[in-house]
């Protein structure tokens, strides 16, 4: 009996520790089980937004402000579907589904929040994103070893190991962000060894991977740290490690220099459209030798004259139509050539990103203003398969004024108070841990940009919110409370 309720107290106070270090395990199990992302997996994570919130209320003595935090998130997701019900709901379970996707973030940061007002917790969530971060590259290197490893992009390029097909830029994005958290343990750490291994392990997994999240994540996450270092000499008097700055240095030079022979040059050698260049030579030589001038020309010019409009349409048609044929179909030629101010930019009418956000924009636009404060629901974009990609533009869309408002709001809150804290006591807060949050948040917010898919998966907005809470609890305290640079390297 005695043995069992040990047990209960060390899971009970382990409870944080278990469930980020987890979050690796359920990808690859979900990998080797053939599953995606609405997976048994999937509603683990699911489960755990839902238990977390009330296991929290019951613990909670003052209950106020987590009500509060709750109530604000559960009112606008019935702002949303009561609109919906009101345009003409497409498929509600798919789009209720999909909001508690995005909905994870925010809740599980509210909870984590208040689990970390107990010091032991703080300790348990850094200790969990290294584990988390061993975890990934411990998956990585026995996929490669075993042969069993998936590829980030075709024809064999890349490696994104054990990693179903669809979390390709999840992927890099996890890997960032627990790269930062492997380099914090290496900071860390007083072993020559770690300080010359973690790093190299790290950049040889950054470029193997073939995103270009990752090989860019070498030099913002290597030269951070160094640049750290760097100034914690001269601001807090602590003593360099200088091996470590070394292999710093050597690796982000030797991954510049060696960038032609890396997958992620392969990838970008591919993706680069001789025809479409071919194409737009040819649009403008057509119209030359007919005596106009399109780059003088208006948009209103351009479709006025018949022969112009013409080759236009012909031009449009030829690069986007395969691509996206729906946008062709509900919206015409004309609409699309106006969207693009009638470019002739070859490389901004082959972009699908540009595509899918233009084709949201258009759906947007015709949009009453109900809808536009609380979003549309996803199956207009996702019927066909035509997700903006990129996190922003899709959380506005999705949410409208309103959600993505309280999206924002939400994230900076956590932004003001890591820049109050900064203002405060400048020196007191330059430490390890808090530029290690730092890095991180700024490189996550800038892949939900550029990469997408963080705000919207479960499996990697978790670590979001262990970052997020992590700076609230580094910030509500006085530096010195939190020991400071005593600690850190």
């Amino acid at each position: 009996m005695k043995k069992q309720n040990s047990f209960a107290v060390r899971l009970r106070s382990s409870w944080l520790l278990i469930l980020i270090a987890a979050q690796p395990v359920l990808d690859v199990l979900a990998y080797w089980t053939n599953n995606t992302h609405s997976s048994w997996a999937g509603y683990i994570r699911l489960a755990i937004m839902v238990a977390l919130p009330l296991v929290m209320l019951v613990r909670l003595e003052k209950k106020k402000h987590f009500l509060v935090c709750m109530l604000i998130i559960g009112t606008f997701c019935v702002l949303h579907i009561l609109n919906c019900f009101r345009v003409g709901y497409i498929d509600p379970v798919r789009d209720i589904s999909y909001m508690a996707r995005v909905a994870q973030m925010p809740v599980l940061t509210v909870c984590f929040v208040y689990a970390l007002r107990d010091e032991r917790m703080k300790n348990q969530a850094v200790r969990a994103m290294e584990i988390a971060a061993g975890l990934v590259l411990l998956a990585l290197v026995l996929a490669i070893v075993t042969g069993t490893e998936n590829v980030t992009y075709g024809q064999g390029l890349g490696v994104s190991g054990w990693v179903i097909d669809n979390n390709r830029c999840a992927n890099s994005i996890i890997l960032v962000t627990l790269a930062c958290f492997a380099m914090y343990y290496a900071c860390m750490s007083g072993n020559k060894i770690v300080n010359a291994v973690v790093p190299t392990i790290v950049c040889a997994v950054f470029i193997s991977n073939g995103t270009k999240a990752c090989y860019f994540g070498i030099f913002a996450v290597f030269l951070g740290f160094a640049a750290f270092m760097i100034l914690n000499r001269f601001i807090n008097k602590t003593e360099m490690k200088k091996l470590l700055l070394v292999v710093l240095a050597a690796l982000s030079i030797g991954s510049a220099v060696a960038y032609p022979y890396t997958p992620r040059a392969k990838v970008e050698a591919l993706q680069a459209s001789a025809v479409a260049l071919k194409d737009q030579d040819e649009l403008v030589r057509i119209l030359s030798e007919k005596g106009y001038d399109v780059q003088s020309m208006t948009v209103e010019e351009k479709l006025s004259d018949p022969i112009v409009r013409e080759v236009f349409e012909a031009y449009y048609t030829k690069l986007m139509w395969h691509v996206i044929p729906e946008m062709f179909d509900r919206f015409g030629v004309e609409r699309i050539m106006r969207e693009y101010d009638m470019t002739t930019s070859a490389s901004k009418l082959i972009d699908v990103r540009l595509m899918k956000r233009t084709y949201a924009r258009m759906i947007w636009s015709e949009t009453d203003m109900l809808t536009k404060l609380t979003g549309f629901e996803v199956s207009e974009i996702h019927d066909p398969a035509y997700d903006p990609e990129n996190d922003w533009p899709a959380l506005f869309y999705y949410y409208g004024y309103l959600g993505f408002g309280l999206y924002i709001a939400f994230i900076l809150y956590f932004v003001w108070k890591l820049m109050k804290c900064v203002c405060r006591d400048f020196r007191g807060s330059f430490n390890l841990l808090n530029f290690t949050l730092l890095i991180c948040l700024v490189l996550q917010l800038s892949l939900a940009e550029f990469s997408g898919a963080l705000l919207r998966r479960p499996n990697v907005s978790v670590y979001l919110s262990v970052v997020l809470a992590l700076i609230y609890y580094r910030t509500v305290r006085a530096p010195a409370a939190l020991g400071g640079n005593a600690d850190e390297a």
